[in-house]
Order: C-alpha cells, then sequence, then structure tokens
C-alpha cells in the first residue's frame, strides 16, 4: 500500500459551487486562470469539473492527476505539477507560524490565516503557487495547456484546498504531518521528532518527481508513456 504522507487520493467534489469559497481557493483559481489560452475554455472547464465525469484525484507531493470518464472507451489522464518549496522555504514557513499561538492552532483546525501567508511573503515564501509554478498535461489533442480536462482537475484541486488547505501544503511538497511536527517542534524549542523517517519520505517523493519530470508534456501523454511512467511510480510507493 502507497504510505500515506506520500500518496493522497480524493474523492471528487459533486455539485460544486462555480467558484470557490475561501480566499486561499480563489487564490489559486486566479493562478491557473490567468495560464488559459481560450476564456470559454474556463466555463468548459468549470462545468466539466461538476459533470461528475473525473475519476478520484490522486494527489502526490508537488502533483496531481485524475482520469476524465473512467470505464469509458475514451478516457484520459489530466495531470498538474506544482513547483515544490523547498525545505528552507518549509522550515521559514514555519517559523513564521509558530511566532503566534493562534497560527498554530488555525493550521490544527485546518485554517490558513492569511496574516500568515502575508508575513511568509514577506519572509520570502510564496505559499500560494503563482502561474509560472503551475504546469499541466493532459492526452487530449488540445494544442494549448491547461486544456479543459486539465482546467477541470485545476478546478476540482482548488474545491478540495477551500474543504482542506493541506492539499495546497501537499501540492507545495509538505504534509499536514511533517508541517505541524516542525512548527510544534520551533515553538516548543525542542528538535523535530521523526526527522529521519521523514527524510526517507521526501527523497522517494524527490524520485517520483523526477519520473514526472521526464513525462512527456504538451499536446498529451502516450500510453506507452503513461504506462512506464505508472509502473515506475508504483514500485516506488
Amino acid at each position: 500500500m502507497p504510505d500515506p504522507i506520500v500518496l493522497r487520493r480524493l474523492a471528487r467534489v459533486r455539485g460544486a459551487t462555480a467558484r470557490s469559497t475561501t480566499w486561499w481557493g480563489r487564490a489559486l483559481v486566479r493562478s491557473f486562470e490567468e495560464l488559459t489560452m481560450e476564456a470559454d475554455d474556463l466555463g468548459r472547464g468549470r462545468a466539466l469539473a461538476r459533470s461528475g465525469r473525473l475519476g478520484a484525484i490522486v494527489v502526490l507531493e508537488a502533483m496531481a492527476s485524475a482520469v476524465v470518464d473512467p470505464g469509458s472507451a475514451n478516457p484520459l489522464m489530466a495531470q498538474v505539477k506544482v513547483d515544490r518549496l523547498d525545505v528552507e522555504a518549509w522550515t521559514t514557513f514555519a517559523r513564521e507560524a509558530a511566532r503566534e499561538s493562534g497560527n498554530a492552532a488555525a493550521l490544527e483546525a485546518g485554517e490558513l490565516p492569511i496574516d500568515l501567508v502575508e508575513h511568509a511573503d514577506e519572509a520570502g515564501v510564496e505559499l500560494i503557487p503563482g502561474p509560472g509554478d503551475i504546469d499541466s498535461a493532459c492526452e487530449c489533442e488540445a494544442w494549448a495547456q491547461p486544456c479543459v480536462h486539465s482546467l477541470a482537475l485545476l478546478y476540482q484541486l482548488a474545491w478540495q484546498v477551500d474543504a482542506d488547505p493541506y492539499v495546497l501544503m501537499l501540492l507545495r511538497g509538505r504534509t499536514r504531518e511533517d508541517l505541524l511536527a516542525e512548527v510544534a517542534a520551533l515553538a516548543s524549542g525542542v528538535p523535530t521528532p521523526g526527522e529521519g523517517e521523514r527524510e526517507e519520505v521526501r527523497i522517494r517523493a524527490a524520485q517520483v518527481l523526477a519520473l514526472a519530470e521526464d513525462a512527456p508534456s504538451g499536446h498529451g501523454l502516450a500510453d506507452a508513456a503513461v504506462a512506464a511512467y505508472d509502473e515506475a511510480v508504483s514500485r516506488l510507493l
């Protein structure tokens, strides 16, 4: 079984509203909507995201994927990659969170205080990915990315982020367990427990992302490449 620190499988959101409901979800939406080449694709992507045609969303550290129309004669895989924050950036973010007990309590409760994100940004850490931090690929024949299928996945991810900002953290390369442990350690002044185990997990995640770097992009992912990629990921996890 895959380690839950590395991988999350999310049920698709059904009947979601057209727009995200949290400030962090809306910020993510603004970033990927700026990448869209065709204005009509935004409405089509939202409609597809609400249609129930996407399968379960698999989120690894710094990437996510879903199959559109699973079980049909013509399923398509859509994938999204997000630039990960490095270890130093996450330590800076955790240090900012540890400065005020209210930040740690909010993170424990699944909230993302805007003051925390702004202070981290002032310290040089941008938690919310910008347009340049997001890349996508799909098996369809669309000439530009993000295509409608990738947009549907991105909207689904934004709705997931609305409900759980730790989906956003995972897309940026850090799990809930790792972040909260580091915040607690910095607040208490004691070494973070289990750092060796987490480093081992980070190494495996880096190997997964290295595979993603080699995955074809542009107009789509070839079936053979997808099969080889999935097999290699399965071996690592």
